[in-house]
């Protein structure tokens, strides 16, 4: 059978199309090289065209008729609705925004398990901004929750905003990830924190930079206040930051016990302190690379599966179904080359395979350090990425030397989390490790199906060190690279020592 998940919303269009079991994916962002890039249903064609079906058996979407393509009432997580014109005439069903999310956690996990479903974002259907779902895996999902309160990730993008942080026009959402690497810079006010009742935080939350007194103040009565080098805006935004973990922490324990298999998912699961804590508490909880609007699709391609009663889709290559150039895998020699220049402090994009789904680099759309470099933020920075200071690099690691460095014993394939560093190794990787002392991680196992395994495992060799500095291969404001074209732009234009596509190889002279 031949299914079709569709989301076009706002931004971060994309779409998913299931051919007898086999997924293929694309978000239009990574085709047009515009940052969260809205599509129109032309998209949709064009993609089905270039994956050669021509009939298809089951269409659904997700809009909230931000397109006037329809929405679910509220209460309703799904409904069967008359076919879209310009999609055909297959059955057709519209799924609810947030269930949407829920479901396409299924990569990672087998939603039929699943006895919560999370998610929370900006804005869902009917205003919800956070919802929880009991069986989200079966046809009759119960809704258990529905909150409209204004969202916690729109306060991040406020401060952003009130900061004066860079965003590229229609893209504030980026802010609030600007936002949240500056919060380890500042110390929590701990009693302050006590004294607020965060389950019941609500709209005081969104409001908080001008309706929650701060110490006797009200911050944006002074508008200088919100600039990174003032102590007191640092210490303000820590413990503005702590209130929202409290106060997510407040939401699950509602409804969740410890040993339930949940799932997590919309634009606020990519807060990887957040959900470190959530991880420590709920074992089971799983939480999908591409948790915010790019995953919508996936999750739409979910909701026809259940409801037509067929078997779980093949996961095989996931996370990497991105639909752009298809790189040659590397051969050994191509890799002994980027070694030796990783080994000498240089930096070097890696531009192999499918692309990631979602928005972390996780190995095929990187660029890679040596982490032991003292210098190695700010020459990344500096002569590359041109991002805030504050904002720190991830790590992809060996699985199996994992704990040796971090606190961290199980997978964390996604870079999902943010984990300490073992205070004795701080000093060794000081280019990958944060101000409070973490480091978001990315385990690599054997069976990853990335070729940064054998990338990390020959540097490995190399140097005895696990890991590799790893961020995304983009330039500031532009979406991971999906072309062999936009790689060359991006190094002629930047200082990066080597670039590797495939087994082309690129090196800077000098």
């Amino acid at each position: 059978m031949n299914l079709l998940g569709v989301y076009i919303g706002l931004h971060d269009s994309n779409v998913a199309l299931s051919v007898d079991g086999r997924v293929r994916y694309a978000k239009s962002e990574r085709l047009t090289g515009i940052k969260h890039h809205r599509s129109a249903l032309s998209f949709v064609r064009e993609m089905c065209e270039r994956w050669g079906v021509t009939r298809l058996d089951g269409i659904a979407f997700s809009d909230g008729d931000r397109n006037g393509l329809g929405a679910c009432k509220l209460g309703e997580l799904w409904k069967k609705v008359s076919p879209v014109a310009e999609l055909g005439s297959a059955p057709t069903y519209c799924v609810d925004h947030h269930y949407a999310h829920i479901l396409s956690t299924w990569p990672v996990a087998d939603t039929a398990e699943l006895e919560l479903g999370f998610a929370i974002d900006g804005r869902g259907d009917n205003e919800a901004r956070k919802t929880v779902i009991a069986r989200p895996g079966a046809r009759n999902p119960e809704l258990v929750h529905h909150n409209a309160t204004r969202s916690f990730g729109r306060l991040l993008e406020r401060i952003g905003e009130l900061m004066k942080l860079s965003a590229t026009p229609g893209n504030e959402s980026d802010l609030a990830g600007k936002v949240m690497g500056a919060q380890a810079y500042g110390e929590v006010d701990q009693d302050f924190v006590r004294s607020v009742d965060v389950e019941a935080l609500g709209e005081r939350l969104y409001d908080f930079t001008d309706k929650v007194p701060w110490r006797g103040r009200v911050p944006l009565e002074t508008p200088d206040f919100f600039q990174f080098d003032n102590p007191s805006f640092r210490d303000w935004l820590s413990t503005v930051h702590a209130l929202l973990a409290a106060h997510t922490q407040a939401h699950f324990a509602r409804f969740a016990r410890p040993d339930m298999a949940i799932a997590y998912a919309g634009g606020c699961a990519q807060n990887v302190v957040i959900n470190q804590e959530l991880f420590l508490r709920y074992p089971r909880l799983v939480v999908p690379p591409h948790g915010y609007d790019g995953g919508l699709s996936l999750g739409c391609l979910e909701l026809l599966r259940i409801q037509l009663g067929l078997p779980r889709f093949s996961t095989e290559g996931f996370p990497y179904w991105q639909e752009d150039d298809c790189e040659d895998v590397p051969t050994e020699s191509t890799i002994a080359q980027a070694v030796e220049l990783l080994a000498q402090g240089k930096i070097v994009g890696w531009f192999q395979g499918r692309g990631e789904v979602g928005p972390r680099a996780l190995g095929n759309r990187s660029i890679f350090m040596d982490p032991r470099q003292h210098d190695g933020k700010d020459r990344l920075n500096f002569r590359v990425k041109h991002r805030e200071t504050w904002r720190p690099y991830g790590a992809t690691v060996l699985l199996e030397r994992t704990p040796e460095w971090f606190d961290l014993t199980e997978e964390s394939r996604y870079m999902l989390r943010s984990v300490p560093t073992r205070p004795e190794r701080q000093r060794e990787i000081p280019a990958i490790v944060h101000q409070d002392g973490t480091c978001r991680v990315q385990t690599v196992g054997r069976d990853a199906p990335t070729s940064a395994r054998r990338l990390v495992e020959r540097f490995q060799q190399h140097t005895g060190l696990p890991m590799l500095l790893n961020t995304s291969l983009n330039a500031g404001g532009s979406p991971i690279f999906a072309t062999r074209a936009q790689c060359r732009d991006f190094f002629a234009a930047v200082d990066m020592d080597a670039l590797f596509m495939g087994n082309e190889v690129l090196v800077r002279q000098g």
